[in-house]
């Protein structure tokens, strides 16, 4: 629908690099005018604001869905037994003209207009799986089935354990549907309701066990923590589900109570399940990562501004597009962050990008290379082994006539002893910087 292969990927690539880089919005292309984000980007130029949107909106989600097919990251779990988490993200719209579905927003604590993303993540390696898109109005159980029979679809994990919030529990309907999936452990967090409350308050001291666990920071004083089990009867399913229940010690005012119903798992201790499903907390902070350093809320709004106001069309394509690929950049991003030091393991993408990514650097372009020629040293023995395989790659740019990517640090910099020649074959260039330069060396 884009009419060339060419603009399909100025798309996908402005888009990536959109999230990956920290630009807030699509309008701010407008006053974007860096020739180093233009050919990462795959041209000479940074697409306008009008040509970028223009492009998002023509998308069409078949072919989205496509794409999303070919970058998911389903072959890891191959025969496997993984423990994935599934949670819905509420993106606000605010609008006067159209009637659009609403929700329930957690974070603003009220039912608003709303579009949805599920993300299917790996709370193991803190990444995002699958994506689907939906109004404002879709249920957490509504997509639970979709969801696994996309997982087995793709690859077949040896066991399937779902980690699922207090919405996907609602309704008892849900847990029956859920009891059907006999191949899948659920661990579901139990709806704190009054009656619930009051019947774990009522199980007896005695069954209670104590564990002391790790404060909220280095140093803090343990938290304690009692844990027991029992069942609790849902109408429709023949045996009465599992339920853990903890009891959090506060460290003033009333303890906290919490339970998690557990499906298909008799044998595992109650303890490790506890932590299992605390992994889910990884997603959580995948969200907040996606919000406030990839801005996953500014993903463009799912609703064509054409036809009738009172009855508006959705479109998934160009919201699961923005929404995919920042989750693709997140991904990115934590192999950059594993390819450093230990301490940026689990650096947030600010941080990356402060610490890596956003330096200044001059760029020649002969007739076979595009050389990028830093122009400070600072932070280099942590930037060294990075350029040192990105230039054993040998990566060539399409959009480029073909030119292989090469970088490192000016020869009139302070060089080290074991400093190799980037490009021993300088007089090709012929530009004022090389002469300043004398060379490039990493």
């Amino acid at each position: 629908m884009l009419g060339s292969a060419g603009k399909a990927r100025r798309l996908v690539l402005s888009l990536f690099f959109r999230a990956a880089l920290g630009i807030e919005r699509i309008f701010h292309f407008e006053t974007l005018d860096d020739v180093g984000f233009a050919i990462l980007t795959g041209g000479r130029q940074v697409l306008s604001r009008s040509r970028l949107g223009g492009l998002v909106r023509a998308v069409t989600t078949r072919a989205v869905q496509a794409f999303s097919r070919l970058t998911e990251r389903f072959g890891a779990l191959r025969g496997r037994v993984v423990t994935l988490s599934l949670d819905e993200h509420a993106v606000a719209r605010f609008t006067r003209k159209f009637r659009i579905a609403k929700g329930f927003h957690t974070i603003r604590n009220k039912k608003m207009w709303i579009e949805k993303l599920f993300f299917l993540h790996w709370p193991a390696s803190r990444r995002f799986l699958h994506l689907v898109v939906t109004r404002g109005n879709a249920a957490l159980d509504e997509l639970v089935g979709s969801m696994i029979r996309a997982v087995r679809a793709r690859v077949r994990p040896r066991q399937v354990r779902l980690l699922l919030d207090a919405g996907a529990a609602k309704k008892h309907a849900a847990l029956r549907d859920f009891d059907r999936y006999r191949k899948t452990v659920f661990l579901i967090r139990t709806p704190r309701r009054p009656a619930y409350v009051a019947a774990w308050k009522r199980l007896p001291r005695e069954d209670f066990t104590r564990h002391e666990e790790p404060g909220r920071y280095l140093g803090a004083k343990l938290k304690a923590i009692e844990i027991t089990e029992t069942t609790t009867t849902i109408r429709g399913i023949a045996l009465p589900v599992r339920t853990i229940v903890v009891r959090e010690h506060a460290m003033r005012g009333k303890d906290r109570w919490h339970a998690l119903f557990v499906l298909h798992d008799d044998t595992t201790p109650a303890l490790n399940l506890l932590h299992e499903f605390r992994s889910r907390q990884h997603h959580e902070q995948g969200y907040r990562i996606g919000v406030h350093d990839l801005w996953l809320d500014t993903v463009p709004s799912g609703y064509p501004k054409s036809g009738r106001p009172d009855r508006p069309g959705f479109r998934r394509g160009p919201l699961a597009l923005c929404a995919w690929l920042a989750a693709c950049a997140w991904d990115a991003l934590r192999e950059l962050g594993l390819a450093l030091r230990k301490k940026f393991h689990f650096a947030h993408p600010r941080t990356l990008r402060r610490w890596v990514l956003l330096r200044d650097a001059e760029l020649i372009v002969t007739s076979s290379h595009l050389l990028v020629v830093l122009e400070s040293v600072r932070r280099r023995a942590l930037l060294r082994p990075l350029i040192r395989q990105l230039n054993a790659a040998q990566l060539s740019l399409p959009w480029l006539g073909g030119r292989r990517v090469a970088m490192g640090f000016a020869a009139s910099s302070q060089r080290l002893p074991d400093a190799r020649p980037v490009l021993p074959d300088m007089p090709e260039i012929g530009s004022d910087c090389a002469r300043r330069c004398r060379g490039v060396w990493c």
